[in-house]
């Protein structure tokens, strides 16, 4: 899930997005707003793998969020919307924060991911069912997936936060820059492997396209 983060950094007093510094404005996000689009994603989900599959990755999606408004909370942030769409949720937020704190809130969205394996885990070797194995299996992707350090994702956020702070916003960007092209690269030989494996298996290298589409249209 994305995070949009709307803050007057200690450092540097700008308004910007945490994995580029481009401006934007939350005049339009206040509240939750629900788009087509992600009532499509939900309707595909639901017509190809079942309910059940939906509820798992709606709830392994809510655990995510609520650690990133979690952190906003203990950081003394304020969420301005949530904007609910076809490439996941974007929280839009106002506050004044240091770049250590920046990182603290991209990165506690996995954080409550990996908590979630943990105690789906345990639960489910107490309680055996097919839910919590499930959840487990997606909170465990979907924090793998968030952590890579790609655009506007948790991870790529979370690395110009860490790199601005030890080396300064010019320097977080030129590195920001070799780990965009790298973990693009990775996707798209990640995919393409998966097409030759599977002979003609086009679903994986298909979304490492549109990922990286997605990351360079939030730059």
């Amino acid at each position: 899930m994305r995070t949009l983060y709307i803050t007057q950094n200690d450092e540097v007093n700008i308004t910007y997005d945490l994995s580029d510094k481009v401006n934007i404005t939350f005049a339009r996000s206040h509240g939750v707003n629900i788009t087509f689009g992600f009532i499509l994603l939900l309707a595909a989900v639901t017509l190809l793998s079942g309910f059940r599959l939906t509820l798992v990755i709606l709830a392994a999606a809510g655990v995510h969020e609520l650690g990133h408004l979690a952190a906003i909370w203990l950081c003394g942030g304020k969420v301005e919307g949530v904007r609910l769409g076809a490439c996941g949720a974007e929280i839009v937020l106002s506050g004044r924060f240091s770049y250590l704190r920046d990182a603290l809130i991209a990165l506690s969205g996995p954080l409550a991911g990996g908590l979630c394996v943990f105690f789906a885990a345990a639960l489910g070797s107490l309680w055996p069912c097919a839910f919590l194995r499930e959840l487990c299996a997606v909170s465990a992707l979907y924090t793998v997936f968030n952590l890579f350090p790609l655009g506007s994702m948790d991870g790529g956020r979370a690395l110009y936060a860490l790199s601005a702070h030890a080396f300064g916003p010019d320097a977080a960007g030129r590195i920001c820059l070799i780990s965009n092209i790298l973990s693009a690269l990775a996707l798209l030989a990640a995919g393409t492997a998966v097409l030759f494996v599977t002979r003609g298996n086009f679903s994986a290298l298909i979304c490492a396209v549109f990922v990286i589409i997605m990351c360079c249209k939030n730059r």
